[in-house]
């Protein structure tokens, strides 16, 4: 028996022995006794008796498909994610995990749509670098327990997209495409002489009993920037009121006066405009769509 044993030992032994490659560690874990860690060179592991698990400690990137998501203020937009992570606690990452790629994965995948709705869409357009630093620091305090470390994420394939079912015949759209056939054959005053009133009496004539007729609805237009304002628009009056004291509108349009004359001159394309969420609708979804059911 001993005499077979110490045949076998060189070929057995030699099985035991296991390569640690470079930038890699080894966890090892023997009959239930805390972990050892071993980083290079070569370890011994006894079948039956040790669990070894060997961890690759270079960056590795992790990438989330394309997805949509809504800023703080209902923006819709569309982002993919890529994450670089290193592990740091090799021994702490293999107690705590089954399968390191996964969890960072999850991690992210909640880190992403939560520091996107905790913002504006204005500090997501302006500061995308803030944004990403957030979600490194959202994602590191979800891994930082498991002896992992995010080093960067970068949004992928970003951009705005318009709402659901809003691909040009939505009620955004309509109301915009109303507004540009609207002042298409008396152009609106350019910025340095723009007012509510002279708005007004650009599209004033166009008010006609037609258009009464078929939207029959009240709309106002929220204008914000320099020489903004408000402007309703009672299509079942046919009347037009600058920065009326009260109102109750059907549909309630939000936009900034470069925005409308941009549009309104065609600088401007409509859809990279509702995209980049800079005009916003809310109100009377029906209401809004009979804008563009006249044309």
């Amino acid at each position: 028996m001993w005499a077979l044993f110490l045949s076998l030992f060189p070929i057995l032994g030699w099985r035991c022995v296991k390569r640690i490659k470079p930038n890699n560690a080894m966890v090892k874990h023997r009959l239930g006794h805390d972990a050892s860690v071993k980083y290079s060179g070569y370890d011994i592991v006894l079948p039956a008796i040790d669990r070894a698990v060997e961890i690759n400690l270079s960056p590795q990137n992790i990438l989330l498909p394309t997805s949509r998501y809504h800023s703080k203020d209902k923006v819709l937009m569309e982002s993919g994610l890529v994450v670089v992570y290193q592990v740091k606690d090799p021994a702490l990452c293999v107690r705590e995990l089954q399968d390191i790629n996964q969890s960072v994965i999850l991690a992210s995948k909640t880190a992403l749509p939560t520091v996107l709705s905790q913002n504006n869409s204005d500090m997501i357009r302006c500061s995308k670098k803030l944004i990403e630093y957030a979600v490194v620091k959202n994602i590191n305090n979800a891994v930082c327990m498991w002896g992992i470390e995010i080093m960067s994420a970068e949004l992928s394939s970003f951009k705005f997209s318009p709402p659901p079912g809003d691909d040009g015949e939505g009620p955004i759209s309509t109301v915009i495409n109303f507004i540009q056939k609207l002042a298409g054959h008396n152009p609106l005053p350019p910025k340095e002489k723009f007012s509510i009133n002279e708005m007004i009496a650009a599209l004033k004539p166009y008010l006609t009993s037609k258009l009464s007729e078929k939207i029959n609805a009240v709309a106002l237009l929220n204008l914000s920037g320099e020489k903004g304002g408000q402007c309703l628009i009672d299509f079942k009056t046919r009347t037009m009121v600058a920065n009326p004291t009260t109102c109750h509108p059907d549909v309630t349009l939000h936009m900034s006066v470069d925005t409308l004359l941009s549009m309104i001159d065609n600088r401007e394309e409509l859809m990279d405009v509702y995209k980049s969420g800079r005009i916003k609708i809310e109100g009377d979804m029906q209401a809004a769509k009979r804008l563009g059911s006249i044309f």
